[in-house]
């Protein structure tokens, strides 16, 4: 028999802070994950100053940054730390606790294969002088770090390579600074929706979501996950099982989208699987491509995120993002617009 995961309860819940939102009125306070914001807009003095504004409202204090190699050293020897520094500082002089992801890539000069997202890193000395001079300079204003991002999905070397490159980088930090946080790189939740739809048979609830046209939700994923796509899906859910073996890291970090029926699945199956506790580093949605991507939609949708998240058992979820964008493939999932004025989504997350 096939199991259904649904919440009998959810309708009411949702009705209630929806009504809540309306008449101006706070959400009831619950235990939740501590919310911060993943990769605020900070590349100018004027993002900076907009993305302190708007969090110190919001009353957020964890913010997710990224950081790149070959913005630092675009020719070997030749580094640039200014608008690092600058960032950085600026950031933590307003009370902000940073998360730096530094990205698994490099300057052309170090750097062998490479894909639109990352690079084979072939110089690898080369990278852990970076680091160093890195963690030298900024070290003590960050609270954690990590090497890569959605390594499941972006990286463009094999698995073992991942693990080698994460244990050197860990151990790399750990004799530079040794009482800074480690991140596993974030992943991608290919593996645990293969577990959960094809290995356990879970089901959404389609009537939760708006899409964009007439379909049968559960026969789409049910195509795209365990029909054609089967065998790519199963050997994900293997190597994410070996990089939580095999890897060494402080916390596990996962990225949770679109599909909040599944969440609670996901984190059980990731937490068991993980030797350190775990944090999600991404969460949001709408899906672009199959659900609505109206403003009040997007609302109605947070409402459901923020309801799932707090029954987690994280401690820190960091939603994805303060504004819209043109380049990620959730670009519109922002507080505000690419202008920076407000969207209703604002509303529910500061309602929280």
């Amino acid at each position: 028999m096939r199991k259904c995961w649904r919440f009998s309860h959810r309708s009411a819940l949702r009705g209630l802070a929806l009504l809540a939102l309306l008449l101006g009125l706070s959400l009831p306070a619950t235990a939740q994950p501590r919310l911060g914001m993943s990769f605020p807009p900070v590349k100018t003095a004027a993002e900076i100053a907009f993305t302190i504004e708007k969090l110190q409202a919001l009353g957020v204090v964890d913010i997710r940054i990224a950081e790149a190699w070959a913005m630092r050293e675009p020719s070997r020897g030749n580094y640039k730390w200014q608008a690092v520094e600058a960032r950085i500082g600026a950031l933590s002089a307003a009370g902000l606790r940073i998360m730096l992801t530094i990205q698994s890539d490099g300057p052309n000069w170090a750097c062998g294969a490479r894909n639109a997202y990352t690079c084979e890193i072939t110089d690898w000395p080369a990278f852990e002088a970076y680091v160093t001079a890195l963690l030298g300079r900024i070290g003590g204003q960050i609270t954690s770090i990590q090497f890569g991002n959605e390594w499941d999905n972006l990286y463009v070397g094999d698995v073992a390579q991942y693990i080698a490159q994460q244990n050197a980088f860990y151990d790399l930090v750990k004799r530079v600074r040794p009482g800074l946080t480690v991140v596993l790189g974030g992943i991608t939740t290919r593996a645990q929706l293969y577990e959960a739809v094809c290995l356990n048979g879970m089901q959404l609830d389609q009537s939760a979501y708006g899409l964009r046209r007439e379909l049968d939700l559960n026969a789409y994923v049910q195509n795209a996950v365990c029909g054609r796509a089967r065998a790519g899906y199963a050997a994900d859910l293997a190597e994410v099982e070996m990089v939580l073996k095999a890897a060494r890291y402080d916390l596990a970090d996962i990225h949770l989208y679109d599909t909040p029926d599944l969440w609670p699945a996901f984190i059980r199956s990731f937490t068991r699987l993980a030797r350190a506790p775990v944090i999600v580093s991404e969460f949001g949605g709408p899906n672009p491509e199959l659900e609505r991507d109206d403003p009040p939609y997007q609302a109605v949708r947070l409402v459901d995120y923020l309801m799932v998240m707090q029954g987690l058992p994280v401690d820190l979820a960091y939603y994805f993002k303060l504004t819209d964008d043109d380049s990620s493939y959730h670009n519109r999932s922002g507080l505000f617009d690419r202008q920076g004025r407000e969207k209703p989504v604002l509303d529910v997350f500061q309602s929280r």
